[in-house]
């Protein structure tokens, strides 16, 4: 005991001075840093997407043992919640952060994070081409058919607002005296719109015909099908788009009279059910019957046959409805040929 307390004042300034250098030794290992964590984006559904100009990162005050600061800080997470967005810029907290350890603390240097949601939405787009040039002397073109005659693009409002169809490179009629298809490259869509299907290319049908005024029997190709009472909600392609018509013309009549004074039609019958959003009464090819008729110019053609006389139609539901489902159908409504209603002919 003697010995223990021989000169204590030096051994208690001893000690205290170690415990000092003990406590600055420890807080030398502690280390405060800000660092920017990444946001961890939610999957978000009803096509809703992150778009541009969305915050990134979240500034947050790491401290802790300076080994556990530096390893752990790279891995770090603000997660924010996928209720709390909807179409356009949103403002929302952060939920939590991820991946914080026993020992380090993580606080909150600003409240919320901007998020900007894009809502992607589905429509049908009418495809149109022009032509350049003119058949031969005595040549015309009758009609033309575009497939599919439209195509499906995703895109957001805003984007979508600004196209109403898609335009097909123009197609020559010069020197063409016969009926030709060809296979017509879909442009570009502007940024930020894109095809649903992998599409790639289009089919044209072009009717060429010769201007005929010699009366008796003759065959005339090229008269296209018409859908009748089409469920606006439904989408219809035909096994056959055009008819060949044997007719006896008692007067002479020029063969684009002909054409545009008959008309060939079918009954669309499927209709679109959108509590059970399924066809009805199936989804499954039909085959239906070809109706010509022909306008009231064209009394002295007397029509003997037509090829073919019935036709598979296979239904499908239209990916835009976009509240339309359940509308009434409207007569003609859909027709499969891409142009204008024809006038009626003048009999010569």
């Amino acid at each position: 005991m003697k010995a223990l307390l021989n000169n204590w004042q030096a051994k208690l300034g001893s000690l205290v001075l170690a415990i000092v250098f003990y406590i600055n030794l420890q807080n030398s290992k502690i280390l405060v840093r800000e660092v920017n964590i990444k946001i961890d984006y939610p999957k978000l559904s009803g096509g809703m997407a992150i778009s541009k100009g969305s915050d990134t990162t979240f500034p947050v005050k790491v401290e802790g043992v300076r080994d556990y600061v530096n390893f752990y800080s790279p891995s770090l997470k603000a997660y924010i919640s996928a209720a709390d967005l909807h179409p356009g810029e949103n403002l929302v907290n952060v939920v939590r952060i991820g991946g914080v350890p026993a020992g380090l603390r993580v606080t909150r240097l600003k409240d919320k994070v901007k998020i900007v949601v894009d809502s992607s939405i589905t429509r049908n787009l009418p495809l149109e081409v022009k032509f350049s040039g003119d058949p031969p002397k005595d040549y015309v073109k009758s009609s033309h058919f575009i497939s599919p005659t439209n195509l499906a693009v995703v895109g957001s409002h805003a984007h979508l607002e600004k196209i109403g169809r898609i335009s097909l490179p123009s197609i020559s009629l010069k020197d063409k005296t016969e009926s030709f298809t060809t296979k017509q490259k879909l442009p570009e869509l502007p940024s930020g719109v894109r095809y649903r299907d992998n599409v790639k290319e289009v089919s044209v049908r072009v009717n060429i015909i010769a201007i005929s005024s010699t009366p008796g029997e003759s065959i005339v190709l090229g008269v296209p099908i018409k859908c009748q009472t089409l469920d606006k909600s439904l989408e219809a392609e035909f096994s056959e788009q055009e008819i060949s018509v044997k007719l006896q013309s008692k007067t002479p009549l020029r063969s684009i009279q002909i054409i545009k004074g008959l008309s060939a039609t079918v009954a669309c019958t499927h209709r679109y059910d959108p509590k059970a959003k399924k066809l009805l009464p199936d989804s499954k090819p039909v085959m239906a019957k070809v109706r010509l008729t022909k306008a009231p110019s064209l009394k002295s053609v007397d029509i003997q046959s037509f090829f073919p006389d019935r036709i598979s139609i296979l239904y499908r539901i239209r990916p835009d409805l976009d509240g339309e489902a359940g509308e009434e159908p409207t007569e003609g409504e859909a027709e499969q040929n891409s142009e204008e209603p024809l006038p009626e002919p003048e009999e010569e």
